[in-house]
């Protein structure tokens, strides 16, 4: 939480985004606590993941699937249906 505070500028920055006292957030740094309504305007306002700030909340996000799969540009793709010559030559009468 301490980190947010430093990415908003200050502890008292932060409260005016959060919409909240800065006694709140003075509270929310020195515990480590942070109220689940806080948490996803704090990573908006400050970039700080909201894994970071509630990882009981919001879990380690797994990749997605297009993280997961391997970029292969059109010029790498083959324009070549994928079924394998030597099969359709075998099935032909």
């Amino acid at each position: 939480m301490t980190s947010a505070a430093k990415a908003a500028g200050s502890q008292t920055a932060l409260a005016k985004k959060l919409g909240c006292t800065p006694q709140n957030v003075q509270w929310m740094c020195s515990t480590g606590s942070v109220p689940a309504k806080h948490v996803l305007r704090i990573e908006e306002v400050t970039g700080v993941s909201r894994h970071r700030l509630r990882p009981d909340l919001y879990p380690e996000a797994l990749p997605t699937l297009k993280e997961m799969m391997p970029h292969i540009s059109p010029a790498d793709q083959s324009g070549n249906a994928s079924v394998d010559p030597s099969s359709t030559a075998q099935a032909s009468p």
